[in-house]
């Protein structure tokens, strides 16, 4: 019998590769002849590039720069990427610069937060000769629009009066007019590929306002001046880029990256399997295991396993979700999942589910605990 095992992170809690390792051991306990494929996925959120650096290995050259924090008065942040010396393709996570994780709870202020620094970091990456970029845009902080990138690569946002606006969130409904003049030719000349894990577009009750802001700190009279501020950005933009799936990503900076550098917005998930050669893995495969730290109605819009289910739907190969919490409302069965497993016994605190060696136990109890027809 072979098993896939496609699981991304549980989030603060244990890697897509420590889960692989626990499930591949529960599964060896149930079926000792089992021949058990491990592949490493995430779908554009933070670490990303730690699963793409895994899947690249040693054509890869690691680097670091010093940015700004997203939030004034926070010290600068070390910020990680890497090169593909062999396409001179720069690969780096916005979280690594400007996430959310960065900012503690106390400081968190969406409306001044600024992704400036993952700017800087891209313009490390091009000075120092990558042609492309491909940045996963999940778990940031920030909700400006790629305001703060697009100041960083060399774009002006001016006033009405002509003054250089501040790029953060608050700035955006006062932009008058850009000015591109700094975008050096290199920045021009570079390709960027921006891996998206949600579908949602920049504006409306799936926007990046509505959905996502809230979870950035902001209050509800915020997020109202926050769709206002985007609205206003969008009509900067070309008119389909506002609608395009995913445009809502990051606070918006999928738009403004489509709009401003024609930057290619990619299911983050996609993008990963198709480094895997998924589908020709999991060809005479009899069963998948994949899953996230929580499954909700935000999953089947961009998330790994819903990537992971389209895959295996390709082959009529039966998918196992695990996550260590679901949304009770949700059917996810419904969507085409042969089952969907909570892992956390019931009452158990959160702390306590958040350990990483105790994650790790209930997710090999919960393979432990599979139906017995899935392998035969």
């Amino acid at each position: 019998m072979k098993v896939i095992v496609a699981i991304d992170k549980f989030k603060g809690c244990a890697s897509s590769q420590q889960l692989s390792d626990a499930i591949e051991e529960a599964l060896k306990q149930i079926k000792h002849d089992a021949t058990v494929v491990k592949v490493p996925v995430a779908d554009g959120g933070d670490g990303t590039m730690r699963v793409i650096r895994g899947i690249k290995g040693d054509s890869c050259q690691n680097m670091q720069v010093s940015v700004p924090a997203c939030i004034g008065g926070l010290p600068p942040v070390d910020a990680q990427y890497f090169i593909d010396t062999t396409t001179m393709t720069a690969f780096m996570d916005l979280a690594t610069a400007t996430g959310l994780a960065l900012v503690p709870p106390p400081v968190r202020n969406v409306m001044q937060a600024s992704t400036f620094g993952t700017g800087v970091m891209m313009m490390h990456a091009i000075g120092h000769g990558a042609r492309s970029i491909v940045l996963g845009l999940g778990g940031s902080a920030t909700c400006d629009g790629a305001m703060g990138i697009l100041a960083a690569l060399g774009c002006q946002f001016l006033d009405r009066a002509g003054n250089t606006l501040e790029p953060c969130a608050q700035a955006l409904s006062r932009i008058h007019s850009i000015s591109t003049v700094g975008l050096a030719q290199n920045v021009k000349q570079t390709h960027i590929t921006a891996l998206v894990d949600v579908d949602n577009p920049l504006l409306g009750n799936r926007g990046a306002a509505a959905t996502f802001a809230p979870q950035k700190g902001a209050s509800p009279s915020q997020v109202k001046l926050l769709e206002q501020a985007l609205t206003h950005w969008s009509k900067f933009m070309p008119p389909t880029v506002a609608s395009q799936p995913g445009a809502g990503a990051a606070g918006g900076a999928a738009a403004g990256l489509a709009a401003m550098l024609h930057a290619k917005l990619t299911s983050g998930i996609d993008y990963i399997l198709g480094l895997n050669h998924f589908d020709e893995i999991i060809g005479d495969a009899q069963l998948i295991i994949t899953g996230e730290g929580r499954i909700d109605k935000q999953t089947m819009h961009g998330k790994a396993p819903a990537g992971v289910l389209r895959a295996a739907k390709r082959c009529n190969i039966p998918v196992v979700a695990l996550c260590g919490s679901v949304d009770p409302e949700l059917n996810l069965k419904s969507y085409g999942f042969e089952q969907v497993i909570e892992v956390t016994p019931h009452g158990m605190p959160l702390q306590e589910a958040l350990n990483t060696t105790t994650a790790l136990c209930n997710v090999k109890n919960a393979i432990a605990k599979l139906p017995s027809h899935l392998f035969h």
